[in-house]
């Protein structure tokens, strides 16, 4: 006798049971397929995955925040917290739970400065989302508890954390995006987003500027004489007015990690010219009254102290329009991200550095971004691990971590970085000889990029071993080798294939274009008018002069 089949749940079903589902899939926090087992053994009611999944849709029962609803709380939050009103906030009249909107907060900081450049949020939002003062004997009995730290802290406490900004700040920088977008300033397709007018050139240009400014910053505590310096900024700074003429969309997400950067190594005298620069400039190139010229402004009229919060929070704003605008996989948003993580995640515990950099790799695996900057991701997340197995003292996984990374897929640059970590595994394991190899593998990486900056950093690194290993006569002459190339810091290069075609005569693939920049060397200021150049291409096989 065949058994009967079963009837799927009728519209009338639905209806009649709905605050039965609604209870177990919400209140008790049960999974979907635990919510399907329990119907249908207890009501006799079948459905599938997806026709629960619908109805969801419908009813408006999301268990996980959305971007917008918290956009909405955090809204109505600023306005009552200016009337000094406790708040009590809920979704669909369901209270919002203070340890999950906690955790959102913590993942999703660009929540933050959307709120501050006022975009408002969506009408869905608006309307489900309302706030309540928090009846009196509540309050009172919170006071009282005797535990001296609540279980889930008040959305009061941590949204309060924001340090106070400009207004017009994240405003205006939110302005700048969205015109560069709307305007056809910036062009782009599946794999890239450039300047329309300025193609690649000014983005490469760019990074080899910002590395420039990093140099300079760590070479102040190495010992080099102040005269040298300054012409290592000279270069830099006079190429910064060609930058913003045509402003790459990844402009200010490299600056701000740059600046955050130098505050890293103790050069804020350097990060504070190279932000005033960057307003001059803007000011200069385009108006007083220019967004990103008010963005610059903005950052700058923030205490010192408080700047690197903002330009944090100011990196998470981009990171979110591009993804927005690109899509979470598109090599800008992948970009900014790494930018954001070097500036902001990167302060973090190891184990959190992995926990945000597992949520992005499950973003743009499989999808068509850059394989460059998959690398780069996979390489961060080895080192993040790397960190993690050094703090419990397991120097053979460490070294694993780095070690299983396919260095073929790594850019020369981030294969310096890798082998410089390799080493200092090398030297906490006592394995010297090992460790000096790998230092000289990076030294070796470095000088394949073609970037005197690139070089001078490892040979840094090198001469710092040698020391550490007593091998001072060794030392010395890696020392002698890294002034002399930071004498000769006058040229700023970088790799672009673009402009690269344009040449006719060079052989395929990726080529260096040199730019020599000639100044006075007894200048004590800079002028852009002051500088020439002459650019020239080479094969990138070929040794940089």
């Amino acid at each position: 006798m065949s058994t009967p089949s079963k009837q799927y749940a009728t519209p009338q079903d639905w209806i009649r049971l709905q605050a039965v589902v609604m209870r177990l899939y919400l209140d008790e926090d049960k999974t979907l397929e635990e919510v399907k087992s329990f119907m249908e053994t207890h009501h006799e009611f079948f459905a599938t995955i997806p026709m629960y999944k619908k109805k969801f849709t419908a009813w408006g029962a999301f268990k996980n925040l959305r971007f917008d609803e918290v956009l909405q709380i955090l809204t109505l939050k600023k306005r009552r917290d200016a009337l000094d009103k406790p708040s009590q906030f809920f979704i669909r009249n369901r209270e919002v739970d203070n340890s999950s909107l906690q955790v959102y907060l913590s993942r999703n900081p660009s929540v933050f400065a959307k709120m501050e450049a006022g975009v408002s949020p969506s009408p869905d939002a608006i309307r489900d989302v309302s706030c309540r003062t928090p009846p009196l004997q509540e309050s009172t009995l919170v006071l009282r508890q005797a535990s001296p730290l609540p279980k889930s802290p008040s959305p009061s406490i941590q949204c309060n954390r924001l340090s106070p900004v400009p207004e017009d700040m994240f405003r205006a920088l939110h302005i700048y995006l969205d015109q560069s977008f709307n305007t056809g300033l910036w062009s782009w397709s599946d794999s890239q987003c450039w300047n329309t007018r300025g193609r690649y050139g000014p983005s490469g240009l760019l990074s080899s500027v910002l590395d420039r400014c990093i140099t300079a910053g760590l070479s102040v505590s190495r010992q080099v004489d102040p005269v040298v310096i300054h012409h290592i900024l000279e270069a830099p700074f006079a190429m910064l007015t060609r930058i913003f003429r045509n402003p790459p969309p990844i402009l200010i997400p490299k600056v701000l990690s740059a600046a955050i950067h130098l505050n890293r190594i103790g050069r804020e005298e350097i990060r504070t010219v190279l932000l005033q620069f960057c307003r001059d400039v803007t000011m200069e190139v385009f108006s007083q009254d220019h967004p990103l010229t008010r963005f610059w402004e903005g950052l700058l009229s923030i205490p010192e102290l408080e700047q690197q919060d903002a330009m944090g929070r100011a990196l998470a704003l981009c990171l979110s329009e591009y993804d927005t605008r690109l899509g979470s996989s598109h090599p800008l948003t992948t970009e900014a991200y790494l930018k954001y993580f070097d500036a902001v995640e990167r302060e973090k515990d190891p184990q959190s550095q992995l926990q945000s950099l597992k949520h992005q790799l499950s973003k743009v695996e499989g999808s068509s971004t850059n394989s460059s900057l998959l690398a780069l991701l996979k390489l961060e997340h080895a080192l993040a691990t790397c960190k993690l197995e050094l703090e419990r003292g397991h120097l053979d996984e460490a070294e694993d971590a780095l070690s299983s990374l396919d260095a073929r897929s790594l850019a020369t640059r981030d294969e310096s970085f890798r082998c410089v970590w390799l080493g200092y595994i090398e030297c906490l394991k006592g394995d010297l000889p090992a460790a000096e190899e790998f230092y000289k593998c990076s030294v070796l990486a470095a000088r394949r990029t073609g970037s005197r900056d690139c070089e001078v950093e490892a040979l840094h690194q090198l001469e710092v071993f040698l020391i550490h290993a007593g091998k001072h006569l060794d030392a010395e002459k890696v020392r002698i080798e890294r002034f002399r190339l930071l004498r000769k810091l006058d040229t700023l290069v970088w790799t672009d294939r673009e402009d690269a075609l344009h040449t006719g005569d060079l052989a395929s693939g990726p080529s260096v274009m040199i730019i020599h920049i000639g100044s006075a060397e007894d200048s004590a200021s800079w002028s852009p008018s002051a500088f020439t150049e002459v650019t020239e291409y080479v094969n990138a096989s070929r040794s940089v002069p």
